[in-house]
């Protein structure tokens, strides 16, 4: 039976229309750790202990939850509870399973706000309240607002909440090509500039190299292109979009740009290689030599491709040229959420704080190379470990305009948008201004059909 108030068909159509798109790093599936204890031969059946169903959209923190949870802090702070951990699981997995009225106990990697405003998960403000670990003067403060909606909290921060926005170089490339990597581009023009010197095709018109995919990893959401030419998109409190600012048009059509200069059949065949894919792929690859990416992007790197990664430099990400002083960056929320049809509770907040302790900070930040902003941490890692982690993690009082993101309750939904209008534009099958009133009208529609205004 669904308890969730939200019909099973209202789900699978918005996970239809939604899924991959809260993915917040490229990540490969593997198998799923689980700590669950072999019964031994001959043995009576012992009582089965407290489980604890988690679920992530991710597939690079397993090794980090095999470690987690073979640790002597873990069990003692769970009291010998088993975590049936599902990594890999994607947004439409979820929703099936919330419609079903069968869904885990708890989640990271979904699409946090609309899942809570729809009531599949739970406001956990009073368990915070009485907890001991989670400490909200110990979290930085753009992380700790970002965990509440409308007075209500919506999960426990945790496992990789830090800065969203800088932009990557590999400084080998680029000197490669005549570029000085020590002085990084800031306003859109020079990365343009960087773009087209990076840039190589064969005989044949094969795109072999480029620069910047601007609408790659957190380029791609509507928060990014806002921030970097001044536009709030959406207004949290009164509901209002300004999806049709000229700004807006005027973003979609220079970032257009980048992918007209590739050439937009190019640029879409290279993307079908194998190995050539989004959020860091074809950086590792080197085929694609700057990324807008958070700080996870350094220590990722370094895991997955180390020869790439002694090239990584980060600064700050492209604004236009009549906002060239703006330091703009993003911060926001990723959590433990419990859904209100979860079988145990109570086990899934003391997850969401164990994320909050050194052991697991320790583990994930070694294993994964991300960071979760709990500030008496954070001031014992080593900034220098990840080629390039050093900007992000110095860039907090730099920053003159900060963005929380992520916190329109059909994000989703608007990106699915983004992503269509935008390539109408780059391929000039419509007037940027006019795909920006297409997508705030769409916007506005949405918004009105899921009752939300």
């Amino acid at each position: 039976m669904n308890k969730s108030g939200i019909s099973r068909r209202q789900f699978l159509q918005w996970g239809a229309m939604t899924a991959g798109a809260v993915a917040l790093a490229a990540c490969a599936p593997s198998a799923a750790p689980s700590a669950a204890p072999a019964a031994s031969d001959g043995a009576a059946p012992a009582a089965a202990p407290t489980v604890i169903q988690y679920w992530t959209g991710w597939g690079n923190l397993d090794p980090a939850i095999q470690k987690i949870i073979e640790t002597d802090e873990f069990k003692q702070h769970m009291g010998g509870a088993t975590l049936e951990y599902k990594g890999s699981s994607g947004q439409e997995p979820v929703l099936t399973a919330i419609a079903a009225g069968t869904p885990p106990d708890a989640a990271s990697n979904v699409s946090y706000v609309n899942l809570f405003v729809r009531g599949a998960t739970i406001d956990v403000k009073d368990m915070a309240d009485a907890s001991t670990v989670l400490k909200a003067d110990d979290i930085l403060d753009g992380i700790w607002n970002s965990a509440f909606y409308k007075g209500s909290m919506i999960g426990v921060p945790g496992i990789e909440c830090f800065n969203w926005w800088g932009l990557n170089v590999n400084a080998n490339a680029a000197e490669q090509v005549g570029l000085d990597a020590t002085t990084m581009p800031k306003t859109w023009d020079e990365v343009l500039e960087w773009h087209k010197a990076l840039t190589k095709k064969d005989d044949a018109g094969n795109l072999l190299q480029f620069g910047l995919d601007p609408f790659d990893a957190m380029a791609g959401e509507p928060d990014f292109i806002a921030a970097s030419f001044g536009v709030k998109w959406f207004d949290e409190e009164t509901g209002a979009f300004d999806l049709g600012n000229p700004r807006i048009a005027e973003g979609m059509d220079t970032m257009g740009e980048f992918i007209r200069i590739a050439g937009p059949d190019q640029f879409a065949g290279m993307r079908q290689v194998e190995g050539n894919g989004n959020w860091g792929a074809a950086f590792n690859a080197g085929v694609q030599n700057m990324i807008i990416e958070g700080y996870w992007h350094p220590g990722e790197t370094q895991i997955q491709k180390p020869e790439v990664a002694q090239f990584n430099r980060s600064g700050w990400a492209p604004v236009p040229a009549d906002r060239k002083d703006a330091n703009i960056m993003a911060t926001g929320l990723h959590a433990v959420v419990i859904f209100k049809d979860a079988k145990n509770k109570d086990g899934a907040f003391k997850l969401g704080e164990f994320f909050q302790t050194p052991t697991a900070l320790d583990i994930i930040f070694n294993e994964v190379g991300w960071i979760h902003g709990v500030k008496s941490w954070l001031a014992t890692i080593d900034k220098n470990k990840f080629p390039g982690l050093a900007f992000y993690v110095d860039a907090g009082p730099q920053v003159t305009e900060w963005t929380i993101g992520r916190r329109c309750p059909i994000n989703d939904f608007v990106i699915t948008q983004y992503q269509e209008l935008r390539e109408q534009v780059y391929r000039n099958l419509i007037d940027p201004q006019a795909a920006a009133d297409e997508l705030q009208k769409r916007a506005v529609a949405e918004w009105q059909a899921q009752g939300l205004g």
